[in-house]
């Protein structure tokens, strides 16, 4: 890349990303969080070109999360409503400065060494980015994981009129008007959802990049199966028809 990267905007405007915002949801992290910083750091620095800020969301903490990334030079933002992954990044986002903003996990699931390929598609034009386990693999799937996010990846397809292929992974990038500026309704692992649906609602091209998804590297998985895909399904229909109701009012008023 020689220049930094662009995102067009609903109207065509460009805008020149210069600053990148990290948002790290880290509940009980601290058998990884020192690693996954460690490795984002590195990352980091092999792309001067851009400002980077790393923000950790911590919620009621009890145990070394909050002392070993801010020893990694990440900035600590406390989410007061500790209900979840979705209402955990709300907190990050309204603390967040950059241009553009990645999420990431703080498992090790996520190769920092991707970023990269994330910036190049903003320069190409996307506003959202999702890295794709479809294309790039994974090392952590199972069976009931594998079909839930299939079948729900189909449903928002077809909703929303898109080709995508992997919308729940966590490992995405996206201008920053698609994550501040309005409610967030998802608390969960829903937010997966909103955030790809706001994106789309706002004009911005999706680009999935292949990203390969490593085994969590230690502590314990917070998602559920079954209670998280209830809320998955629910986000999906809600957001769908509403997209699809947004349509036809606006196809109405163009005749």
């Amino acid at each position: 890349m020689g220049r930094n990267p662009v995102s067009r905007g609903r109207k065509g405007t460009l805008m020149p990303i210069q600053k990148v915002s990290v948002v790290i949801p880290a509940r009980n992290e601290e058998a990884t969080i020192g690693p996954v910083l460690d490795e984002l750091n590195a990352a980091i620095a092999r792309l001067p070109r851009y400002r980077f800020e790393t923000l950790v969301v911590v919620d009621t903490p009890q145990d070394r999360t909050t002392g070993v990334a801010q020893a990694k030079g990440a900035r600590i933002v406390l989410n007061p409503h500790a209900i979840g992954k979705g209402a955990a990044l709300a907190a990050g986002f309204g603390q967040s400065t950059g241009d553009a903003i990645i999420i990431f996990d703080s498992d090790g699931s996520h190769n920092p060494r991707d970023i990269g390929l994330f910036l190049d598609a903003f320069e190409r034009g996307a506003g959202l980015v999702v890295g794709s386990r479809v294309l790039g693999g994974s090392d952590d799937h199972n069976v009931i994981r594998l079909f839930g996010n299939a079948v729900f990846t189909l449903m928002f397809s077809i909703l929303f009129g898109t080709t995508i292929m992997d919308v729940l992974n966590g490992y995405k990038a996206f201008v920053r008007d698609v994550a501040v500026g309005y409610k967030h309704k998802a608390k969960g692992f829903d937010c997966e959802i909103e955030i790809a649906a706001r994106a789309i609602r706002l004009g911005y091209p999706l680009v999935e990049v292949a990203t390969h998804e490593n085994k969590r590297a230690g502590g314990k998985m917070k998602s559920r199966a079954f209670r998280d895909g209830f809320a998955i399904m629910l986000a999906v229909l809600r957001e769908g028809l509403a997209y699809r109701a947004w349509q036809i009012c606006h196809w109405r008023k163009r005749q």
